[in-house]
């Protein structure tokens, strides 16, 4: 018996045939879409494609680009280069991928910052290299590739591609990107002298214009925000401006700046060149100095971060000291570098470190002792603006190395001076816009090492000043005063840190400088130099108030205002109980963060806040014993740029037990619109009938969707709370 047997005849699976059809789909869909462009929405789940296009560009660039170079090297129908099946294939999966490529393209194009001639340049050319792809492969078989037409068609079409790519690294990366490199001067060499050099055009816009620019330009203006002028700095993006000097974080750019690098508004982006800590340092002193376009480098103290910069990036006359003690544990710098204080080698290789300190509100004096470990190695350090008292100096003096030490505008009264004795090799203090007295600031004059202290903006009087400058051994820095100009004030200070008070503890204000007169308002009034009351004396408040006050004297201009809300508690919540739980990302301290009487500062990411997004705020709050209670306090935060608003709907239950709580108060806060201040606090007050109370609800609900007008319009806003007071 013959048990061969004959093969079943298959048809064969033409995958070829397959993917030139889909091709055809495609490339005939994406000419649809772009006709009728002005008419589509991309709806959200599309969106991921449109953001896959960076993925998948190059690999149809690759393969149409080594396809169009075989067909210009091929000389003859013989040669042993050419493989008639193998570049069909090639040019198929160009084509493919080409008109993936330009579908994802055409996509992203319809997200917001996007808008330019190059865009849609970019565009066209995109659709234009698949389409043209696609023609190309259908003729393939009648176009010989070693004659002239097919080698012509091959030219245009690198010419095509490297047109069209140009123009999408101009989109992504900034303008004359790719020729960039060719112009660009060599790092060493400097184009201005150190002393013609300015703050802005020298040292700032360089760092915007090697970090930002890439993304905030005319050809891509990401969040609807330009760089490349003074203008269009100032003007800001959708966010709002870009820096605040009255915000403890100083506002969106450097916020940004400081947020972990995984998230997704941390600038630059994750996968850029990151700033380096020397050009953070920069932006902020640039931004809390006043942000001064025209200041030249000259003009500046020594004492400046801003200078020591510029001599690190521009030269300078500067003698490198030469440090004995050996380099700190790098493991223990890191350990101790936080995000509002940052420690550094003062230069490359230097065992020497200087630390400086952001976040007025965050500071506390554990912040300095923490670093005695790395006594031996501190030259600088910079607390300008922190709430530093008298009694810190007695840590300060605890760092021997300390060759700088700024204390501009702290809190120090000057009565522990005496303490800095202590650091022998001291040779430049600041103390501009503390409240030292003159007998207190003789006493520098025994520290031996000491070569010059800045005292401008103090309370010195001219004739003290002009004592001070008589001094041979130490260089007194008083800056200028004339009896022709008049100065502006520095805002009173409002000293008392906790904004929840219990009983009657006062508020106490001062001034550093001694016959200033304080007058305050209680009413949300802006105080003026006539009628409004003077602080005498401290005060005390019955219910939650904010004070804001302003600073006047004679032959001075008045200062600007400040600000606190101090929140009045009479009950002490026992215990509360969580019935959702916040994101993981914002948990603060649990159900604690509620009832702990501390006010979180207006930080999001300060660890103090309990944030919901995906659920109610819905929390239960018990008394051991009832309370007479008629009015309860929910704090709350609004950032509008970090997608934090009021909630829709405020509940306030009360009763005896959870079983028997009824309904208070329901308050419906207004939502915020785009003239709406960023950031500030918000304090929602429910009142009611004066009733016993052991228990208490409260529901919080978040804004399902952002306005149109926001930059992540659609998507669900946050609601922050970080208290809740009883009274």
């Amino acid at each position: 018996m013959d048990l061969h047997l004959k093969p079943s005849s298959r048809s064969s699976f033409d995958w070829k045939k397959l993917v030139y059809n889909l091709a055809f789909f495609l490339n005939g869909l994406l000419i649809f879409l772009l006709i009728f462009e002005s008419r589509l929405t991309v709806p959200y789940w599309m969106q991921a494609i449109g953001r896959m296009h960076p993925l998948v560009l190059h690999f149809p660039l690759v393969v149409l680009l080594l396809y169009a170079f075989w067909i210009i090297i091929i000389e003859k129908p013989e040669s042993a280069r050419w493989n008639a099946e193998l570049a069909e294939t090639l040019l198929l999966i160009g084509t493919f991928t080409a008109v993936i490529a330009a579908f994802s393209g055409f996509i992203l194009s319809k997200e917001d910052g996007y808008e330019s001639d190059t865009l849609f340049w970019h565009k066209w050319l995109g659709v234009a290299i698949s389409v043209v792809s696609i023609v190309w492969y259908s003729f393939v078989k009648n176009l010989d590739p070693w004659k002239i037409p097919a080698k012509a068609i091959a030219i245009s079409f690198i010419i095509l591609l490297s047109t069209g790519g140009h123009l999408g690294g101009n989109l992504t990366h900034g303008e004359d990107f790719l020729v960039s490199p060719l112009q660009t001067e060599p790092a060493d060499e400097n184009t201005v002298a150190f002393e013609d050099a300015a703050v802005y055009a020298d040292l700032v816009q360089p760092v915007l214009q090697q970090k930002c620019y890439a993304c905030h330009n005319a050809e891509k203006s990401k969040g609807d925000l330009q760089m490349q002028t003074k203008e269009l700095l100032v003007k800001g993006g959708k966010s709002g401006m870009l820096w605040d000097t009255t915000k403890a974080d100083l506002g969106l750019m450097l916020s940004r700046v400081h947020l972990p690098l995984d998230d997704k508004k941390h600038m630059p982006p994750r996968g850029k060149v990151q700033l380096t800590d020397e050009e953070i340092i920069l932006l902020a002193e640039w931004v809390k100095s006043g942000s001064d376009f025209e200041q030249k480098v000259n003009t500046l103290s020594p004492a400046s971060p801003i200078y020591s910069y510029a001599q690190n990036m521009l030269g300078g006359k500067r003698n490198e000291e030469i440090y004995e003690f050996t380099a700190a544990d790098p493991e223990k710098v890191k350990e101790l570098n936080t995000t509002y204080r940052l420690i550094k080698p003062i230069s490359a290789e230097s065992p020497a470190l200087f630390a400086n300190f952001y976040n007025k509100a965050a500071f506390k004096s554990s912040d300095i002792s923490d670093l005695l470990p790395l006594k031996e190695q501190l030259v600088s350090m910079d607390l300008s603006k922190m709430p530093v008292k008298d009694e810190d100096l007695k840590t300060i003096a605890q760092f021997p190395e300390l060759r700088k030490l700024l204390l501009n505008f702290t809190d120090i009264q000057g009565n522990t001076l005496g303490e800095l004795k202590k650091l022998t090799k001291l040779h430049e203090l600041s103390l501009s816009g503390t409240g030292v007295k003159l007998a207190q600031v003789k006493e520098l004059d025994k520290i031996p090492s000491l070569k010059k202290v800045y005292v401008w903006s103090t309370g010195l009087s001219t004739e003290e000043l002009a004592e001070l400058r008589k001094v041979k051994k130490i260089s007194y820095e008083t800056g200028f005063r004339s009896d022709t100009v008049i100065l502006a004030l520095t805002p009173p200070l409002i000293e008392n840190e906790e904004q929840i008070l219990k009983g009657n503890t006062p508020i106490t204000m001062k001034h550093q400088i001694p016959g200033t007169t304080i007058r305050y308002t209680l009413d949300g009034t802006m105080p003026d130099s006539t009628s409004s009351p003077v602080y005498n004396k401290p005060l005390t408040i019955t219910k939650n108030t904010k004070i804001t006050a302003k600073a006047f004297k004679n032959g001075w201009y008045g200062s600007k205002p400040v600000d606190k809300f101090f929140f009045k508690s009479a009950f002490r919540i026992d215990s509360v109980h969580l019935l959702t739980q916040p994101d993981p990302k914002y948990k603060g301290k649990g159900n604690v963060t509620l009832s702990d009487g501390v006010k979180s500062a207006r930080e999001q990411g300060s660890g103090n806040w309990l944030g919901y997004r995906d659920s109610d705020f819905q929390s239960y709050f018990f008394f051991n014993k009832p309370v007479n209670a008629s009015s309860i306090t929910v704090s709350m935060l609004r950032n509008v740029g970090g997608f934090i608003f009021p909630p829709t709907r405020i509940e306030v239950w009360g009763g005896a037990n959870e079983k028997s709580v009824k309904l208070l108060k329901v308050i419906t806060p207004t939502m915020p619109d785009k003239e709406t201040k960023n950031v500030d606090d918000l304090v929602f007050e429910a009142d009611f009938q004066k009733q016993d109370i052991s228990c208490i609800k409260i529901i919080a609900k978040p804004l399902g969707k952002l306005p149109a007008w926001h930059p992540g319009k659609g998507e669900k806003a946050w609601v922050f709370v970080d208290e809740v007071i009883v009274n």
